[in-house]
């Protein structure tokens, strides 16, 4: 667990979240080996009622997830920056400066498209076995507006169609 970032989200909400988080992670021994560091950080948060129930005991039981060292982005993304010499802006993708037809841009994105792009859309419904959602964009390595493409996908979970198959 990241010990600075668990720190600081104890400072914000004090002891409630301190107990909460000794009961949900009591079998981590990533939160056991930072307990004794946490013990300091919840004498020195504010005194005032800072938090929601719910949201320390969200933050408790995901501690693992939420504090995992992973996903330190902002370190990573400070070396990029530092590593490139001359900086430029990021030009937006070819689709708007160039004027291609709707199936020749969905036949480009299905060829383009493969296994571990990064792509972001919207959430239009949520079901017991998954969602779905709308594309926008693309980002990762190849950027691209799809937005206008209304392009919709299906996000299964695999234990909750299990399930639903079992009660058949």
């Amino acid at each position: 667990m990241d010990r600075d970032l668990l720190r600081q989200c104890l400072t914000y909400h004090g002891e409630s979240l301190f107990n909460k988080l000794k009961c949900e992670q009591t079998e981590n021994p990533d939160f056991q080996a930072v307990v004794s560091d946490l013990c300091k950080a919840t004498n020195e948060s504010r005194g005032e009622d800072q938090g929601s129930p719910l949201v320390e005991q969200f933050i408790a039981r995901k501690a693992d997830i939420l504090f995992c060292p992973a996903w330190k982005t902002a370190t990573l993304q400070e070396e990029e920056h530092e590593a490139e010499e001359d900086p430029y802006a990021i030009m937006p993708p070819v689709e708007l400066f160039m004027e291609v037809s709707y199936e020749e841009r969905r036949s480009m994105l299905y060829r383009d498209l493969e296994r571990g792009d990064i792509v972001v859309g919207r959430i239009n419904n949520i079901r017991e076995y998954g969602f779905f959602l709308t594309l926008l964009c693309m980002a990762g390595g190849l950027k691209r507006d799809i937005e206008d493409l209304e392009l919709s996908v299906g996000c299964f979970c695999y234990e909750c169609l299990v399930s639903s198959t079992e009660r058949c």
